[in-house]
Protein backbone atom coordinates (compact mmCIF):
# COMPACT_ATOMS: atom_id res chain seq x y z
CA UNK A 1 0.00 0.00 0.00
CA UNK A 2 1.34 3.17 -1.37
CA UNK A 3 1.65 6.21 1.60
CA UNK A 4 1.86 9.76 1.08
CA UNK A 5 2.85 12.99 3.15
CA UNK A 6 3.56 16.47 2.79
CA UNK A 7 7.39 17.17 3.53
CA UNK A 8 9.02 20.40 5.25
CA UNK A 9 11.68 22.20 2.88
CA UNK A 10 13.96 21.20 6.20
CA UNK A 11 12.95 17.74 5.45
CA UNK A 12 13.57 17.80 1.70
CA UNK A 13 17.34 19.18 2.79
CA UNK A 14 17.33 16.35 5.39
CA UNK A 15 16.40 13.69 2.10
CA UNK A 16 19.06 15.36 -0.65
CA UNK A 17 21.76 16.61 1.18
CA UNK A 18 22.06 14.60 4.30
CA UNK A 19 21.13 11.61 3.23
CA UNK A 20 18.70 11.32 6.34
CA UNK A 21 16.64 8.34 5.85
CA UNK A 22 13.67 8.28 7.93
CA UNK A 23 9.83 8.69 8.62
CA UNK A 24 7.48 9.29 10.64
CA UNK A 25 4.77 11.82 12.07
CA UNK A 26 1.02 11.92 9.76
CA UNK A 27 0.40 9.97 6.69
CA UNK A 28 -2.38 9.28 4.50
CA UNK A 29 -3.23 6.70 1.74
CA UNK A 30 -1.84 8.03 -1.64
CA UNK A 31 -4.91 6.48 -3.57
CA UNK A 32 -7.24 9.14 -1.35
CA UNK A 33 -5.39 12.23 -1.87
CA UNK A 34 -4.58 11.58 -5.91
CA UNK A 35 -6.56 14.47 -6.91
CA UNK A 36 -4.23 16.95 -4.81
CA UNK A 37 -1.87 18.06 -6.90
CA UNK A 38 -1.56 21.78 -6.48
CA UNK A 39 -0.29 23.28 -3.32
CA UNK A 40 -3.34 24.39 -2.30
CA UNK A 41 -5.38 21.06 -2.69
CA UNK A 42 -2.39 19.32 -0.72
CA UNK A 43 -2.49 21.38 2.24
CA UNK A 44 -6.39 20.69 2.60
CA UNK A 45 -6.45 16.92 1.06
CA UNK A 46 -3.78 16.73 4.35
CA UNK A 47 -5.23 18.38 6.80
CA UNK A 48 -2.69 21.10 7.21
CA UNK A 49 -4.23 24.02 7.19
CA UNK A 50 -4.65 26.15 10.23
CA UNK A 51 -2.20 28.30 12.35
CA UNK A 52 -0.32 24.76 13.68
CA UNK A 53 1.20 24.23 10.61
CA UNK A 54 3.46 26.29 8.58
CA UNK A 55 2.79 25.43 4.53
CA UNK A 56 1.42 28.02 2.58
CA UNK A 57 -1.26 28.09 0.28
CA UNK A 58 -0.18 29.97 -1.91
CA UNK A 59 3.66 28.53 -1.79
CA UNK A 60 5.08 28.09 -6.12
CA UNK A 61 5.17 24.29 -5.06
CA UNK A 62 5.65 21.29 -2.07
CA UNK A 63 6.79 18.39 -1.70
CA UNK A 64 5.56 14.92 -1.12
CA UNK A 65 7.02 11.78 -0.06
CA UNK A 66 5.51 8.58 -0.79
CA UNK A 67 6.44 5.25 -0.13
CA UNK A 68 5.15 1.74 0.81
CA UNK A 69 4.04 0.21 4.17
CA UNK A 70 5.55 -2.29 5.26
CA UNK A 71 5.61 -4.90 8.63
CA UNK A 72 7.88 -2.55 10.38
CA UNK A 73 5.70 0.37 10.54
CA UNK A 74 3.29 0.89 13.68
CA UNK A 75 0.62 3.45 13.14
CA UNK A 76 -1.51 5.14 15.66
CA UNK A 77 -4.96 6.71 14.63
CA UNK A 78 -4.96 10.59 13.57
CA UNK A 79 -7.31 13.17 14.23
CA UNK A 80 -11.11 12.11 13.28
CA UNK A 81 -11.81 15.53 11.45
CA UNK A 82 -9.38 15.06 9.08
CA UNK A 83 -10.32 15.26 5.39
CA UNK A 84 -9.44 11.88 4.54
CA UNK A 85 -8.22 9.15 7.01
CA UNK A 86 -4.82 10.24 8.63
CA UNK A 87 -2.70 7.61 10.97
CA UNK A 88 -0.09 9.20 13.18
CA UNK A 89 3.34 6.94 12.23
CA UNK A 90 5.92 5.65 14.66
CA UNK A 91 9.72 6.73 13.70
CA UNK A 92 11.05 4.24 11.32
CA UNK A 93 13.66 3.95 8.34
CA UNK A 94 11.99 4.32 5.12
CA UNK A 95 11.15 1.69 2.96
CA UNK A 96 12.93 0.87 -0.50
CA UNK A 97 11.41 2.43 -3.53
CA UNK A 98 10.29 6.23 -1.54
CA UNK A 99 10.08 8.69 -3.96
CA UNK A 100 10.19 12.22 -3.05
CA UNK A 101 7.96 14.43 -5.56
CA UNK A 102 8.05 18.39 -5.33
CA UNK A 103 4.34 19.27 -6.51
CA UNK A 104 3.72 22.64 -8.61
CA UNK A 105 0.96 25.45 -8.62
CA UNK A 106 0.41 24.60 -12.23
CA UNK A 107 -0.21 21.02 -11.51
CA UNK A 108 2.76 19.46 -13.06
CA UNK A 109 5.25 17.50 -10.56
CA UNK A 110 9.26 16.34 -10.82
CA UNK A 111 10.50 13.29 -9.36
CA UNK A 112 13.34 15.15 -7.10
CA UNK A 113 14.74 11.69 -5.62
CA UNK A 114 14.30 7.76 -5.15
CA UNK A 115 15.49 5.89 -2.28
CA UNK A 116 17.16 2.35 -3.10
CA UNK A 117 17.35 0.76 0.44
CA UNK A 118 19.09 0.76 3.62
CA UNK A 119 22.14 -0.20 1.41
CA UNK A 120 21.79 2.15 -1.45
CA UNK A 121 20.30 4.84 0.23
CA UNK A 122 19.13 7.71 -2.18
CA UNK A 123 19.63 8.63 -5.66
CA UNK A 124 18.95 12.37 -6.92
CA UNK A 125 17.56 12.74 -10.05
CA UNK A 126 18.97 15.98 -11.17
CA UNK A 127 21.58 14.64 -13.17
CA UNK A 128 24.48 17.70 -11.72
CA UNK A 129 23.03 17.24 -7.81
CA UNK A 130 25.40 15.72 -5.67
CA UNK A 131 25.04 12.56 -4.02
CA UNK A 132 23.38 13.10 -0.49
CA UNK A 133 25.53 11.96 2.33
CA UNK A 134 25.15 8.80 3.91
CA UNK A 135 23.10 9.04 7.28
CA UNK A 136 24.88 6.79 9.91
CA UNK A 137 23.39 3.54 10.30
CA UNK A 138 21.22 3.41 13.72
CA UNK A 139 20.47 -0.55 15.36
CA UNK A 140 17.68 1.47 17.38
CA UNK A 141 15.35 2.31 13.66
CA UNK A 142 14.26 0.40 10.63
CA UNK A 143 15.10 -3.73 10.29
CA UNK A 144 18.00 -5.83 12.10
CA UNK A 145 18.60 -9.17 10.10
CA UNK A 146 20.50 -12.06 12.51
CA UNK A 147 22.52 -13.79 10.16
CA UNK A 148 25.27 -16.16 10.15
CA UNK A 149 25.44 -15.23 13.60
CA UNK A 150 25.61 -11.38 13.58
CA UNK A 151 23.03 -8.61 13.58
CA UNK A 152 23.44 -6.60 10.15
CA UNK A 153 21.06 -3.37 9.51
CA UNK A 154 18.45 -4.94 6.92
CA UNK A 155 15.46 -3.94 4.35
CA UNK A 156 13.04 -6.88 2.90
CA UNK A 157 12.71 -6.06 -1.04
CA UNK A 158 11.28 -7.88 -3.54
CA UNK A 159 7.85 -8.95 -1.68
CA UNK A 160 9.60 -9.98 1.68
CA UNK A 161 11.51 -13.01 -0.97
CA UNK A 162 14.81 -11.36 -0.17
CA UNK A 163 16.70 -9.05 2.53
CA UNK A 164 19.64 -6.64 1.31
CA UNK A 165 21.89 -6.55 4.21
CA UNK A 166 24.32 -3.11 4.71
CA UNK A 167 27.53 -2.35 6.40
CA UNK A 168 29.13 0.95 6.85
CA UNK A 169 32.60 -0.96 6.43
CA UNK A 170 34.26 -3.67 4.41
CA UNK A 171 33.58 -6.93 6.17
CA UNK A 172 36.31 -8.54 7.74
CA UNK A 173 35.40 -12.44 7.09
CA UNK A 174 31.91 -12.67 4.98
CA UNK A 175 32.52 -12.31 1.26
CA UNK A 176 29.80 -10.98 -1.17
CA UNK A 177 29.44 -7.58 -0.42
CA UNK A 178 30.03 -4.85 -3.32
CA UNK A 179 30.37 -1.21 -2.35
CA UNK A 180 27.96 0.87 -3.26
CA UNK A 181 28.81 4.85 -4.50
CA UNK A 182 27.71 6.07 -0.98
CA UNK A 183 30.26 4.37 1.03
CA UNK A 184 28.34 1.05 2.35
CA UNK A 185 28.83 -1.80 2.09
CA UNK A 186 25.42 -4.37 0.28
CA UNK A 187 24.61 -7.86 0.20
CA UNK A 188 21.29 -9.42 -1.08
CA UNK A 189 20.42 -12.52 0.45
CA UNK A 190 17.15 -15.18 0.26
CA UNK A 191 14.76 -14.31 3.51
CA UNK A 192 15.35 -18.26 4.86
CA UNK A 193 18.76 -17.36 4.86
CA UNK A 194 18.32 -14.78 7.54
CA UNK A 195 17.35 -16.64 11.49
CA UNK A 196 15.61 -13.34 12.86
CA UNK A 197 14.41 -10.36 11.04
CA UNK A 198 13.21 -7.09 13.32
CA UNK A 199 12.79 -3.92 14.87
CA UNK A 200 14.53 -2.84 17.74
CA UNK A 201 11.97 -1.17 20.04
CA UNK A 202 13.72 1.01 22.74
CA UNK A 203 10.89 3.41 25.00
CA UNK A 204 11.23 5.13 27.98
CA UNK A 205 9.81 7.98 29.82
CA UNK A 206 11.63 11.46 29.96
CA UNK A 207 9.71 14.36 32.20
CA UNK A 208 6.75 12.58 32.00
CA UNK A 209 6.39 11.76 28.32
CA UNK A 210 6.80 8.47 26.40
CA UNK A 211 9.18 8.76 24.31
CA UNK A 212 11.69 5.71 21.68
CA UNK A 213 15.31 5.74 21.54
CA UNK A 214 15.97 6.65 17.98
CA UNK A 215 19.54 6.86 18.09
CA UNK A 216 22.51 6.47 21.15
CA UNK A 217 26.30 7.12 20.87
CA UNK A 218 28.97 8.59 23.22
CA UNK A 219 30.15 12.03 24.03
CA UNK A 220 33.55 13.25 23.97
CA UNK A 221 33.01 12.96 28.13
CA UNK A 222 31.87 9.51 27.21
CA UNK A 223 28.66 10.16 28.35
CA UNK A 224 26.41 8.32 26.65
CA UNK A 225 23.65 10.11 24.81
CA UNK A 226 20.22 9.95 23.18
CA UNK A 227 17.98 11.28 20.29
CA UNK A 228 14.18 10.52 21.04
CA UNK A 229 11.09 10.74 19.77
CA UNK A 230 8.02 11.80 21.66
CA UNK A 231 5.53 8.91 21.27
CA UNK A 232 2.53 11.14 20.83
CA UNK A 233 1.61 13.82 19.41
CA UNK A 234 1.05 16.57 22.11
CA UNK A 235 2.29 19.68 21.17
CA UNK A 236 1.86 21.30 24.24
CA UNK A 237 3.91 19.50 26.26
CA UNK A 238 6.85 19.45 23.71
CA UNK A 239 6.52 23.11 23.95
CA UNK A 240 7.39 22.85 27.54
CA UNK A 241 9.77 20.71 27.10
CA UNK A 242 11.33 22.93 24.91
CA UNK A 243 11.70 19.87 22.18
CA UNK A 244 12.25 20.42 18.54
CA UNK A 245 9.72 19.92 15.99
CA UNK A 246 10.99 18.10 13.00
CA UNK A 247 7.50 18.71 11.38
CA UNK A 248 4.10 18.67 12.23
CA UNK A 249 3.14 15.66 14.78
CA UNK A 250 6.78 14.82 15.25
CA UNK A 251 9.22 16.65 17.69
CA UNK A 252 12.89 15.23 19.06
CA UNK A 253 15.69 15.74 21.79
CA UNK A 254 18.78 14.83 22.34
CA UNK A 255 19.10 13.58 25.92
CA UNK A 256 21.56 11.54 28.39
CA UNK A 257 20.54 8.47 28.87
CA UNK A 258 20.60 8.85 32.54
CA UNK A 259 17.51 11.25 32.13
CA UNK A 260 15.70 8.37 30.60
CA UNK A 261 13.39 6.42 32.75
CA UNK A 262 11.76 2.88 32.73
CA UNK A 263 13.74 2.02 29.81
CA UNK A 264 12.76 -0.85 28.06
CA UNK A 265 14.19 -2.34 24.71
CA UNK A 266 11.77 -5.17 22.66
CA UNK A 267 13.02 -6.96 19.09
CA UNK A 268 9.60 -6.59 17.45
CA UNK A 269 9.49 -9.35 14.97
CA UNK A 270 8.75 -8.03 11.28
CA UNK A 271 6.96 -10.92 9.12
CA UNK A 272 6.25 -10.00 5.65
CA UNK A 273 2.94 -12.53 5.57
CA UNK A 274 1.11 -9.82 8.20
CA UNK A 275 -0.89 -7.01 6.80
CA UNK A 276 1.53 -3.87 5.54
CA UNK A 277 -0.70 -1.25 5.57
CA UNK A 278 -2.41 1.11 7.98
CA UNK A 279 -5.77 -0.25 10.04
CA UNK A 280 -8.96 0.67 8.54
CA UNK A 281 -10.94 3.36 10.74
Amino acid sequence: MLLQKVVTPELTRGYLVDGHDRVAGYVVRAAEVALATRPPQLIAAHGLDGPRFSFRADAPWLDVLRFESSPQFHYLDGPREAPVPQWWLRHSRLTPGAELVRMFDDGSCALLARYGDVGTGWDVSHTAAPRPSIAPLSRCIGPVARWHGSYVDADLIDDGRSVVLALDSPPLVESGFVPTPNGRWRRVVPRQDVTELFELNVVARWQGLEVRMVDQWMDSRRDMIARISALTDDGLLARELAMTPVEPGLDESIVPVAALTGLVAQSMLIDPEIMVGPPDR
